[in-house]
Order: structure tokens, then C-alpha cells, then sequence
């Protein structure tokens, strides 16, 4: 049965536009006459996501760092932090001011806590195997300068939220991302980093030529989310569900993108890992709630990949 790029755009300007996708990963590389749009398939999933190893430890996993939040936006920090911790990164750190480090401490007691003044130490953050940023972060010349000294250091990063904001103004610090690095925008973000758009065809064409131009990994998010590749190959999650439709959780995909890069994926790997077991999640919860919170669906993922192992024993 064919499946058209069309069936997963939510206007009506690319029903003109009809493009083959191709169901599977497995045609990646297949020939020219391969479409660039790929449909992830549970058996993809099964091919990318390792098991957890029996002789290992918290130091096999990683050691993620989430930078977020502000004074008045800090559940936006704890949520990417849960997407982390729950997404099973081995060690999770969090950056946030100190006036939320009694919330940190209760909501979410496994993470640990870095002072901002310490981000400025370039040989501090050599240790951490995935960093990310923006959630709840703000626009202020803190939050600026922070993005920038990561630019600098050339660090690859899982970028959100207000950090997305900053590299909108700052054309400079966009177009010198280290390369692998991921931007998560939702259609806004979007827009404001690449500018206007009429349609999302025209937008995923944009996507796709500024993957190649960075030579970092979009995840466009939508109903249905775009992983685009440094290639310009365009991978298309097709679960999460309208009971998703509250905030913060692209928060928690933040977080849980940054725990799979922890882990030791490639950044197109953990890309897809990440938006389809968010929105496996949200499925599953679907099934039983009319709406989901974003805490929620945190405390569901390590569910929803277990009982895909289980199902999936290789």
C-alpha cells in the first residue's frame, strides 16, 4: 500500500505536492531512486534501540546536562530533567537557578546540581556525554551569553525553547552550531529561527536544506514530527496522539533526546528514539486518559520501552 508524504502534512497545500514515502529505514541508501521521506516503522525501532547490558552501571548510560529554567519558569526545567531521568540517562545534572533547587530536590531528587557561575569552566562540561539547553531558559543576556560560550566551545547540543529564541537573533551563533547538534522547534520556533512560511511543505524544504547547511538534525515538531537528517533525509514519527496536547511536553522530548545522545546514540538515532517512544508513551495513556500531562507521560516512558523489549525480544 503506498503511503504519501501528504498524509502526514496539516494543510492542504501539498496534496499537489504527492511524494512516496517509504515504509522502513532499511531503504536508507537504496539508490537515487529512493524517496528522502521515510516512514519509522516499529521494526526500525527494534534494529536502533539497544538493551540495557546486564553487567553495567550508571556510568555506561552517560552523564546528561540540562540547562533550563528561569526564577519563574522552572517546571519547564524539571520536565526536560524528567524526560532525562526517566529516558534512563546514568547521571543527570541540571543547571538552574538556585532559587529552584528545593523543587529540583523534591520533585526530582535523583538529578544533581551545577551552579551557573560553573558553566563559564570549558574543562567542567568535558564530562558530560550530552548537553541541553532552553526549556523555561529566558531571553536575558545570561541566557544569551550561555549559548554563545557553548557555540564557542563548539559542543554539540539538543537545543529547545528559548536557546532556539537566541539563535533566532543571533544568526551568528546559528549558522556556527557544532555540528550533530539537534534543534527541536515546534511550527513557531520554526519560523522565527528560518523564517515565514506559507505551508509545510515549503517548510519542510527548508528544513531539509538547513540540515544539510549545519550538518545538525531538526526534529520539526507536529501531530506527526519531522527528524530531518544531516542528509536531508526526512524520517516521519508516526505516534503521539491529540491527548498529548498540552504543555511542556516538548519539554520532556527535550530532555529524553538529550538521555539517548547520554547513552551513545548519534544524534539522528537518538532523535528517533526520542519523538517515537514520547509518543508511544502518550499513546499508551491515551488508551485509558482523555488528556495527558507532561509529568505524566515522563513517569510512562521507561514503561513503554520495556514493554517494547518485551514484545520485541530479539
Amino acid at each position: 500500500m503506498a503511503v504519501f508524504l501528504s498524509d502526514f502534512l496539516p494543510d492542504s497545500d501539498a496534496s499537489s505536492k504527492l511524494q512516496v514515502v517509504d515504509e522502513g529505514l532499511d531503504k536508507l541508501g537504496a539508490g537515487t531512486e529512493s524517496s528522502p521521506y521515510k516512514l519509522i516503522e516499529s521494526t526500525d525501532i527494534n534494529v536502533i534501540l539497544k538493551p540495557r547490558k546486564p553487567f553495567s552501571h550508571k556510568g555506561t548510560y552517560g552523564h546528561a546536562l540540562i540547562i533550563a529554567g528561569d526564577v519563574k519558569t522552572m517546571g519547564a526545567a524539571l520536565l526536560c530533567a524528567s524526560g532525562c531521568v526517566y529516558g534512563g540517562s546514568g547521571l543527570t545534572t541540571v543547571s538552574i537557578p538556585e532559587t529552584g533547587l528545593t523543587a529540583l530536590n523534591t520533585v526530582l531528587p535523583e538529578a544533581m546540581y551545577l551552579e551557573r557561575s560553573h558553566l563559564i569552566n570549558i574543562k567542567s562540561l568535558k564530562k558530560y556525554n550530552a548537553i541541553a539547553i532552553g526549556p523555561g531558559l529566558g531571553k536575558l543576556f545570561e541566557a544569551a551569553s550561555i549559548v554563545e560560550e557553548l557555540v564557542v566551545m563548539k559542543v554539540p547540543i539538543v537545543a529547545d525553547a528559548d536557546a532556539l529564541n537566541i539563535l533566532s537573533k543571533r544568526q551568528d551563533l546559528l549558522l556556527h552550531l557544532a555540528k550533530n547538534s539537534i534543534l527541536t522547534p515546534h511550527c513557531k520556533e520554526f519560523d522565527t529561527l528560518f523564517g515565514k512560511h506559507k505551508n509545510w511543505w515549503d517548510r519542510l524544504q527548508t528544513a531539509r536544506s538547513m540540515a544539510k547547511k549545519l550538518g545538525s538534525v531538526i526534529v520539526l515538531k507536529n501531530q506527526y514530527t519531522f527528524i530531518i537528517d544531516q542528509e536531508g533525509d526526512v524520517f516521519i514519527n508516526p505516534s503521539g496522539n491529540a491527548a498529548m496536547s498540552q504543555g511542556g511536553m516538548g519539554d520532556v522530548l527535550a530532555g529524553l533526546i538529550a538521555a539517548y545522545v547520554a547513552h551513545g546514540y548519534s544524534a539522528k538515532a537518538a532523535a528517533i528514539l526520542g519523538c517515537y517512544f514520547h509518543g508511544k508513551a502518550g499513546d499508551e495513556l491515551a488508551l485509558n486518559h482523555y488528556n495527558i500531562t507532561a509529568s505524566q507521560l515522563a513517569v510512562q516512558i521507561p514503561v513503554t520501552v520495556k514493554g517494547f523489549l518485551n514484545r520485541n525480544i530479539r
